[in-house]
């Protein structure tokens, strides 16, 4: 008898697909038995159930369109609901966790940093002193581990003094680069104004 409860695409590629069938979850015999069955399918070339995820992944002739695979597949009773309906239907949409909507970059991991340092920042304003600025203070705390190193002759275990200077300036700039942006506006500004007139 057909399953009420559902089959649905969880990945495919050409030559493969694995189906959600939860049917076969808890259900290790049957798993296997419908993996059976569907291997006898004509252009499948091998089928592996999973009573654990409650998956059958599915390997078919590359040529055969997905389709008609799904088609032969519908006749397996706990199948029957992949061969009634178009594959968009049968395909969940994407999580919102599955990829970043912005690409991993340099430019994207900095500003990851700045939210968080600015949400800590707001977070710190209930403990005194309310005046601790965290993307002055870790900067700070990074270029001063590396300046004691030179005057104490740390042990070897430590990072490099040069490693920490670089990390505190790095993190200066990431951190206060719009600080720092506003201030070169302002000098260029101050700059460029003019004078008095000359005649």
């Amino acid at each position: 008898m057909p399953s009420d409860r559902g089959v649905f695409i969880i990945h495919r590629v050409p030559g493969r697909v694995r189906l959600g069938v939860p049917a076969l979850r808890r259900d290790p015999p049957r798993a296997a038995e419908i993996a059976e069955m569907a291997r006898a399918c004509p252009s499948v070339v091998d089928a592996r159930g999973s009573a654990w995820a409650g998956s059958l992944t599915v390997e078919h002739e590359p040529d055969v369109a997905l389709e008609a695979v799904l088609s032969e597949l519908a006749l397996i009773p706990e199948l029957s609901d992949c061969g009634c309906h178009p594959l968009d239907s049968l395909t969940p949409p994407p999580s919102h966790c599955a990829a970043p909507a912005e690409p991993p970059s340099p430019g994207r991991t900095a500003r990851l940093v700045v939210k968080a340092a600015d949400r800590l920042n707001s977070a710190s304003q209930v403990v005194p002193p309310s005046q601790v600025d965290l993307k002055l203070l870790v900067p700070a705390l990074l270029v001063g581990s590396g300046v004691l190193q030179i005057m104490t002759r740390r042990s070897a275990g430590m990072p490099h003094w040069i490693t920490l200077i670089k990390y505190g300036v790095d993190a200066f700039v990431v951190l206060n680069h719009a600080r720092i942006q506003g201030f070169f506006a302002g000098a260029g500004a101050g700059a460029g104004a003019p004078t008095g007139e000359t005649g």
